[in-house]
């Protein structure tokens, strides 16, 4: 009787609950779809975001301008710099000092996987993970004879045996820790066409797969980590781990689909709700397309056919889940959401498996900045949400903002709760405003982003001015002597409301802060301040951001993540 129970219980639940489908694109500019203008061809991305219950967010952001913070974000509902994430591949998202005798994850950050198993739900991570080890590194090695003495592509020397080389520097820190069922993930970059098929997959015999390199076929030495072997990890139900048994798809973002599609047949078959976060490879450096998608720009450069192909990979992929979420009747009562994790990439940017860089096609659509810039063009991005229990009309929101930050308690909503652990989100529940009760963002619910680069600092000819010397601000002086931010970032961002964001920075070898305000309503290029204007609104909103910064270094402390303990 009690098993029997327990399936009604499933089966009413599945029935009830939403799913939540959660999607990211890599480096994804603003203005990198066909809707904005852009050259790549984004049919299913347009559809979608004309589709009678999806909304097109033109101020969607990121939670920091760059990967691994937002990252962190998405899974955590707050900032990352909570959770003293600043950059990529120095901190994970777990609790200071909770570390196992195998240097693993023992409580790590609650997430999204967490809210919904606690509801009954099965979860599945496909992507790029990026906040953590996923294994040990010494877990997948083989014999240095094996291949010769000279270990093979995507593998380091450690003593006689060659070990997978790109996982391992960091804590253990996988999608399981985080609440998730299962995952199929790398632990960094991987190029969007060819991902593991250079990897070595022992014990099989030697894999001698052609690998597609696209662009980069004479712009690299050994086209080894990134471009040609970023090795997949399976995290099984019973939390058993495995590499990847083969070669994936050639296309990778149709790969990841493919995976979704697994958990949603379990779904079915389980009589349990789902939630699955997708993290594309594409269009992150290096970024590779199909032949297939190559094909479509005949006029482009070869460079630019890869960047644009790979955008239409995610395209065709966005549109692949929708259409498994039809033929299994899932469509009516499940969230759909893509974003991006920050702005493009700036030109000639090498490394990742490459030594040679190329003009980056990435565009922002006319906004200052690019990726690690917390100006509009580092952190806004593609935003687009389809929710048919709420969104009863397809609209475009000029205004009404919201970020990476809001999934966890937008998804707390729907399951019925209001917080976790009395702990501060950072985001807030898009739920009133999509059924039409706010029309403004609470500003309580005022979102903040830190830079971990000096602004105007970034590589390449497409990279942003400097951070100016003089400011109204300063000559007016209201830029407190002894002003710093969380983590001693040298740049800072604070938008409320629908409208207003203040904007800080400090040319690189000083210490000289200067702030800015702007409309972003009718200067949405931020080329206005309006400090001096508004000196008194501006002087305002920088005691509410100060106030922030209070409760963000509170959250690092030991009462509550203890992540500040030096690592």
């Amino acid at each position: 009787m009690q098993v029997m129970a327990s399936a009604m219980t499933a089966a009413a639940l599945a029935a009830t609950q939403p799913n939540f489908v959660i999607m990211m694109a890599d480096d994804m500019g603003y203005g990198d779809w066909s809707r904005t203008g852009s050259p790549a061809k984004t049919p299913e991305l347009d559809e979608w975001s004309r589709s009678e219950n999806a909304v097109w967010f033109k101020r969607a952001y990121s939670g920091n301008p760059i990967c691994s913070p937002t990252r962190a974000s998405v899974m955590s509902g707050r900032t990352p710099a909570r959770t003293c994430i600043y950059s990529v591949e120095q901190h994970i998202l777990c609790r200071g000092g909770t570390q196992d005798e195998h240097g693993g994850c023992i409580r790590g950050e609650y997430s999204l996987a967490n809210a919904t198993r606690e509801a009954g739900y099965i979860s599945g991570f496909y992507g790029k993970w990026h906040l953590g080890s996923i294994r040990n590194e010494t877990s997948d090695c083989y014999n240095r004879s094996a291949s010769n003495g000279a270990c093979l592509s995507g593998y380091v020397a450690h003593g006689e045996l060659c070990c997978q080389g790109l996982d391992g520097g960091l804590m253990i820190s996988n999608p399981h820790n985080f609440g998730f069922d299962e995952f199929v993930a790398t632990p960094q970059c991987g190029a969007g066409a060819t991902t593991n098929c250079g990897c070595f997959f022992y014990p099989k015999p030697h894999n001698d797969t052609a690998c597609n390199v696209g662009h980069y076929f004479d712009a690299c030495t050994t086209c080894d980590e990134h471009l040609k072997c970023a090795q997949y990890f399976h995290g099984l139900p019973d939390m058993t781990i495995q590499q990847w048994p083969d070669v994936s798809d050639n296309d990778d973002e149709n790969f990841l689909v493919s995976r979704f599609s697994d958990l949603v047949d379990r779904s079915l078959s389980e009589k349990k709700p789902f939630l699955a976060v997708i993290f594309f490879h594409g269009v992150h450096i290096p970024y590779v397309a199909t032949a297939e998608s190559r094909a479509l720009y005949p006029n482009a450069t070869e460079n630019e056919q890869d960047y644009w192909g790979g955008l239409t990979q995610i395209s065709k992929a966005v549109g692949r889940v929708r259409s498994i979420l039809k033929e299994k009747n899932l469509s009516d009562n499940t969230w759909v959401s893509l974003t991006a994790d920050n702005g493009p990439e700036v030109d000639n940017m090498a490394g990742q498996g490459t030594s040679k860089g190329f003009p980056n096609p990435g565009r922002t659509d006319g906004l200052r900045g690019r990726k690690r810039d917390t100006s509009e063009g580092g952190i806004r991005e593609i935003g687009i949400v389809e929710y048919p229990p709420v969104i009863k009309a397809n609209r475009v929101e000029e205004t009404f903002p919201i970020a990476t930050m809001d999934l966890l308690p937008t998804v707390l909503d729907l399951l019925g709760k209001s917080s976790y652990e009395g702990r501060a989100l950072d985001g807030t529940s898009l739920i009133p405003h999509l059924s039409g009760k706010q029309d403004e963002r609470p500003q309580e619910a005022g979102l903040g982003w830190h830079g971990v680069f000096v602004y105007g600092d970034t590589r390449g000819p497409n990279g942003t001015i400097p951070c100016p010397s003089t400011s109204a601000s300063q000559s007016l002086g209201d830029v407190p002597a002894n002003f710093t931010t969380v983590g001693n970032q040298p740049q800072f961002a604070w938008a409320e409301g629908n409208h207003m964001k203040m904007f800080g920075c400090h040319p690189k070898g000083t210490k000289t802060w200067n702030f800015f305000l702007y409309n972003l309503t009718s200067d949405r290029a931020e080329t206005t301040d309006l400090w001096e204007a508004q000196r008194d609104f501006a002087k305002a909103m920088f005691g509410r951001f100060e106030a922030w910064q209070q409760s963000v270094w509170a959250s690092q402390g030991p009462d509550e993540l203890g992540c500040n303990i030096p690592k």
